[in-house]
């Protein structure tokens, strides 16, 4: 199941990134592993095929079962050369897979504004994925997508 919602997610990354005409070639990585698992991931503009200019980071936090359980992501900031905090994945594992999108908020100095929210329901041969925006008028979770995905042992199939 776990492998499932992972490749998931790492396809539909690539879908989003061929639409969006976002080529491998303009990002370069470093990666940070402990004990196999992956703690830090630098991303790095590429210029010119030549030159590496910081723009993101990643850092990532495991559950005792070895599960991603937070995803913080730190943009750069060129005025004051460091990297700062934007915005946190936290996921909450169950009979479904919760994705929650925290942004940060300076004035907390905490992952405090929580506005989306993904949910992975998997079933036998089918996988449902659900978007949510807060609603903050009626002070709930408003349905913004939905999409039903059917696979096989190695294919996947989507519906809207």
């Amino acid at each position: 199941m776990k492998t499932l919602v992972i490749s998931v997610i790492i396809a539909m990354t690539s879908v989003v990134n061929a639409v969006a005409g976002n080529r491998a070639n303009q990002f370069a990585y470093n990666t940070e592993t402990n004990e196999g698992r992956v703690q830090t991931q630098t991303v790095f503009k590429v210029e010119n095929n030549k030159f590496l200019h910081n723009h993101l980071k990643y850092n990532y936090i495991y559950d005792n079962s070895g599960r991603i359980s937070q995803k913080e992501v730190l943009k750069w900031n060129e005025n004051t050369q460091r990297f700062e905090k934007h915005h946190s994945l936290n996921f909450f594992y169950g009979n479904e897979v919760t994705v929650e999108y925290a942004a940060w908020n300076e004035k907390d100095s905490a992952y405090s504004s929580i506005k989306e929210k993904a949910v992975y329901q998997i079933n036998e041969g089918t996988m449902r994925y659900l978007g949510y925006d807060w609603n903050e008028k009626e002070n709930n979770w408003n349905l913004t997508m939905e999409h039903d995905a059917i696979y096989w042992s190695d294919a996947l199939l989507a519906n809207k």
